[in-house]
């Protein structure tokens, strides 16, 4: 046979294992539909990681046999498996989209041009704004013409600054080389996550969890693997149980402390014995650190353990009332701040020269954000404290913006219709629990109000419950 004959019989093999793979996959689909409905008669949960756990150990043993990468065999795995849990949801209308913490926000912004008053406790925005020295900084620094693009990664003075507080705030060494300033803390997760997750690998959230760290790693073809924490417990992960869920396709834990929405503070121990698995596995850990100014009691950097890989993300947004200004940074070893720096020039090249000035000048209003820390934490003691006057369980924050109080214990509440309810009967806007995770009888509350419309807001939850 020819190299031209033979070359063609091959490319026509290909085309039709192809075709019995999609063929396989369909079938493989209506399968997982009908095991689904034996799960409802059963009222069993859609996810089974135990019965994940044997398919991958199967799928392992095959990679084996047929000569195939196992590490594309899993991927491949974990996409197949996705595809199954979108299927298996669409079919008992559980794919239909809970109501996210921006949907309320949305439906209040219309009330109000409606002319309607709006008590905002949904949204983690300070009312303070930023300091005036950092107004005064940004109009300064558009009068001297700094309007320019800037290098992907930050200007050095500012990179410089970043490195320069974090090393002095927690005894390490710090380069700027290690520093990539990004357009918000929204933007520095989904840099970090598309930097190293890879299309079907794992990354484990601890919830209740910010929604965008799932929406990002489903954004890039990632799998989420969930591990759910309780009022019970403190909102305490169980890392024994977080160590059962690592396998060969786990690359990422996301990590969140002090806890939107929570407010919980991982103890010392804790996160020793995270960061130990993760180092003895090579596993990242991304931390977001946006609260940590906001730690009401000792608070531990993943930059403080040395040999974990890690990514440090934080922002000006909550530290310096700078929400609108979006300027976030990544912090992580060299190689990895260049694939985010070289996202961050594909997405949007910098962040505006004038704001990244704005933000040395942040750096230096130590007194100012110690005045804001204080002042959230006097709002949050005064939500629980009424809220325990209400009757309402909720764990007293260690730091971070919200109180996540447990509203009811009837099993069929629904978190989402009673934020929706409670926005077009009494004119206030809180977020649902369900918008963090599986808890439909929480929801989130915003300590970002003056206190007398957190009394106000908590007077018209306790009328609605």
């Amino acid at each position: 046979m020819s190299s031209e004959l033979e070359l063609e019989a091959l490319r026509k093999e290909v085309k039709e294992i192809t075709n019995e793979i999609i063929r396989l996959i369909g079938l493989r689909l209506s399968l997982a539909k009908k095991i689904n409905e034996i799960k409802r008669s059963m009222s069993l949960p859609i996810i089974d990681y135990k019965v994940e756990k044997d398919l991958r150990n199967s799928v392992i043993n095959a990679c084996k046999k047929y000569n195939v990468d196992e590490r594309f065999g899993l991927r491949l795995l974990n996409l197949l498996i996705d595809e199954a849990i979108k299927a298996q949801k669409i079919s008992t209308n559980e794919g239909k989209k809970s109501i996210s913490v921006v949907d309320m926000f949305v439906l209040a912004k219309r009330m109000e041009k409606e002319g309607k008053k709006v008590i905002h406790l949904e949204i983690g925005e300070p009312d303070f704004g930023p300091p005036q020295k950092v107004k005064r900084a940004t109009c300064d620094a558009i009068s001297k013409g700094y309007t320019h693009y800037t290098e992907p990664s930050g200007i050095p003075s500012l990179r410089e600054s970043i490195a320069d507080s974090v090393s002095e705030r927690y005894g390490i060494d710090v380069s700027h080389e290690q520093v990539a300033v990004i357009s918000g803390g929204r933007f520095s997760i989904y840099a970090s996550i598309l930097s190293t997750l890879s299309q079907g690998g794992e990354a484990i959230v601890i919830q209740p969890a910010w929604p965008a760290y799932i929406d990002c790693i489903e954004a890039i073809g990632g799998r989420v693997i969930n591990v759910k924490t309780n009022l019970e417990n403190g909102w305490k992960p169980d890392i024994e149980s977080l160590s059962n869920l690592i396998n060969d396709s786990t690359e990422l834990i996301i990590i969140n402390y002090p806890n939107n929405p929570t407010g919980k503070v991982l103890e010392k121990r804790d996160m020793k014995a995270l960061v130990d698995f993760a180092t003895d596995r090579n596993i990242t850990i991304l931390s977001d650190e946006v609260y940590s100014d906001y730690s009401f009691k000792p608070f531990d950097s993943i930059l403080e353990f040395h040999d974990c890989k890690s990514i440090c993300v934080s922002s000006f947004s909550k530290s310096y009332g700078m929400t609108g200004f979006r300027i976030g940074y990544a912090i992580s070893d060299a190689e990895t701040i260049r694939k985010i720096s070289r996202i961050q020039a594909l997405a949007s090249t910098s962040v505006p020269e004038f704001i990244q000035y704005a933000a040395i000048e942040a750096l230096k209003c130590k007194e100012d954000v110690k005045r804001y820390a204080s002042l959230v934490r006097k709002r949050i003691s005064l939500v629980c404290n009424r809220l325990k006057k209400m009757n309402l369980s909720c764990y007293e924050p260690d730091g971070a913006f919200y109180v996540f109080p447990k509203v009811s214990n009837d099993r069929g509440f629904d978190a989402g219709k009673f934020a929706l309810d409670l926005l077009k009967d009494k004119n206030v806007c809180v977020a649902p629990g369900i918008a963090f995770g599986d808890y439909p009888n929480f929801i989130r509350i915003s300590a970002c109000q003056p206190e007398n419309l957190l009394l106000e807001g908590l007077k018209r939850i306790g009328e609605m419950l």
